[in-house]
């Protein structure tokens, strides 16, 4: 069932509104209730329906929530759950209320306005915690997960009205950990490029483009990028021609820094230069070494710089366009949850393959079925213990009658 605006039920979601579509998913916002009644606005990210069969694509989307479900980050977009509705498959995320980097860009170019140095710099170094938060993380027994996320770029900088920054879509990011790793398929009716070369290639380092093996230094090379391309105004690789493109990339070929009045140039475009040197071992090592280079840089500069700050400018800047949008998604989300109070008990539910509760971290390997079995053995040892204290209760209150009676007997005896 849907209404003429698009708004229909999945699952336990009434989905009211697509923001975003790729080459292997669609995102929607949609609304559900906890089991308080609280309404909980989110994210669902689903597999294309002519793409559903595919295994590889479906491989690549549950590969995608396992890595995020565990990651717990200011910085990173929060997974909640991953799941089958209808043999669909879906990730229910946390809804960033704003817009992403490349929307920015395009609503400030259109009204002719700069973004300042400092908030440029705040954003790289807001992307690089999120990176370097990912790229240190380990399981629970510490082994390291060596995540790469394979797809930084403009798209995938997500900025809230408030002036936070988070990184999302880790989509085709690689992890070393065996619970981690997607299986190998090769893609049959739809080309996911090379097995090695998976994201988009303006951004990608020249390792990355040439399918060698990458590490953590890759995906800083990208961030390098968008810090280029932020303070040049401009995209760094700008060609119709893929092939092109393509060979640029692999060059890696990189203008210098244009000189626009930037305060302690030459230390700038030190740091830039370093970000984007074309062999690896010649980068930052690590993106807390890539953010203390331009915090650094910041202190000697005396360019102040915060959250507030940021959200202070983006409310000058873009008042119109996210009040207009959220009266939009206001009204579609009164629909919406119209339609969700009439059919919750009609949706069907989801079958979980990962969740948001503590024993579903780090066991992400399992599927469904094992973390009901397992529930229910934790269920059957909480009903054990349950009568166990229900037995000790009973009988130490037997006693405690027993021996307020003998006392009271002995009283009235001795009297």
């Amino acid at each position: 069932m849907s209404t003429e605006n698009g708004i229909e039920p999945f699952g336990p979601y009434t989905l009211f509104d697509k923001i975003g579509k790729g080459g292997m998913a669609e995102i929607f916002l949609g609304v559900t209730k906890n089991e308080f009644d609280a309404v909980r606005v989110v994210a669902i990210k689903k597999i294309l329906p002519d793409l559903n069969t595919n295994v590889d694509f479906g491989d690549m989307l549950i590969n995608e929530a396992k890595i995020c479900a565990n990651l717990s980050s200011k910085n990173v977009v929060e997974t909640y759950e991953l799941g089958k509705i209808d043999n669909q498959y879906y990730i229910s995320m946390e809804y960033i209320e704003g817009v992403d980097l490349n929307k920015l860009l395009y609503i400030l170019t259109k009204k002719q306005t700069p973004l300042p140095l400092e908030f440029i710099l705040f954003i790289i170094i807001e992307t690089l915690k999120g990176l370097d938060y990912a790229h240190r993380f380990a399981s629970e027994n510490g082994t390291p997960l060596n995540i790469i996320h394979r797809d930084v770029s403009p798209t995938n900088v997500l900025i809230s009205s408030q002036g936070a920054v988070k990184l999302c879509d880790f989509g085709i990011a690689r992890a070393s950990f065996k619970e981690f790793s997607p299986k190998d398929h090769s893609p049959k009716d739809h080309s996911l490029d090379d097995s090695h070369i998976k994201g988009k290639i303006s951004y990608m380092s020249p390792e990355h483009a040439q399918g060698q093996d990458i590490d953590r230094r890759s995906d800083l090379f990208s961030v390098g990028i968008l810090l280029w391309e932020l303070l040049n105004g401009r995209r760094l690789y700008k060609t119709k021609d893929h092939d092109e493109t393509f060979k640029k990339v692999i060059e890696a070929d990189i203008p210098p820094l244009a000189d626009r009045g930037f305060p302690e140039f030459e230390m700038l475009d030190a740091i830039l230069r370093k970000a984007l040197a074309k062999e690896p071992d010649r980068r930052f090592s690590t993106g807390r070494e890539f953010i203390n280079a331009i915090e650094d840089y910041l202190r000697i500069t005396e360019l102040l710089v915060s959250e507030i700050n940021f959200a202070q400018f983006l409310q000058t800047n873009l008042s119109d366009e996210l009040a207009e949008e959220k009266a939009d998604r206001g009204n579609k989300k009164l629909e919406a949850l119209k339609l969700f109070n009439n059919t919750a008990n009609k949706n069907e539910k989801p079958e979980k393959i990962i969740d948001d509760e503590p024993e579903d971290r780090f066991t992400l390997s399992l599927i469904a079925g094992t973390h009901e079995n397992e529930n229910n053995n934790i269920e059957d040892k909480t009903e054990k213990s349950s009568s166990k204290k229900t037995i000790v209760i009973t009988a130490a209150l037997i006693l405690a009658a027993a021996s307020a009676y003998a006392l009271y007997y002995f009283k009235i005896i001795n009297f």
